[in-house]
C-alpha cells in the first residue's frame, strides 16, 4: 500500500495489487493470478476491492458500492489520500 494512504483506504484489486502480494509473500509468488485472488481475496476478481478484515460476508456488496462512490468523490474533488490522515 502507498504510505501516503490511511490504513482504511479502499484497495482496488488490480495488477499492482497482485504484484504487491507476490513481493510481500514470496512463498506465494508462483501462484497464478486466480490462485492468489482465491488465497488472499476470497476469490474476488480484478476491479473489485480487497478488504483488510477477515470477513465481510453479506456486507461486501454494500462496501463495494461505498468504496467506489468514495473514490469517485475523492477524484472529483481533487483530494488525495494524504488529505484524509
Amino acid at each position: 500500500m502507498n504510505d501516503d494512504k490511511p490504513w482504511w483506504w479502499p484497495t482496488v484489486i488490480d495488477n499492482a495489487h497482485l504484484a504487491r502480494l507476490r513481493e510481500e509473500y514470496p512463498e506465494k509468488a508462483d501462484l497464478s493470478d486466480d490462485e492468489l485472488l482465491e488465497y488472499f481475496d476470497e476469490g474476488k476478481e480484478l476491479g473489485q476491492f480487497s478488504t483488510t478484515w477477515d470477513h465481510t460476508g453479506d456486507a461486501y456488496a454494500e462496501y463495494e458500492n461505498l468504496a467506489r462512490a468514495f473514490l469517485k468523490l475523492v477524484d472529483e474533488t481533487g483530494n488525495a489520500p494524504e488529505d484524509f490522515k
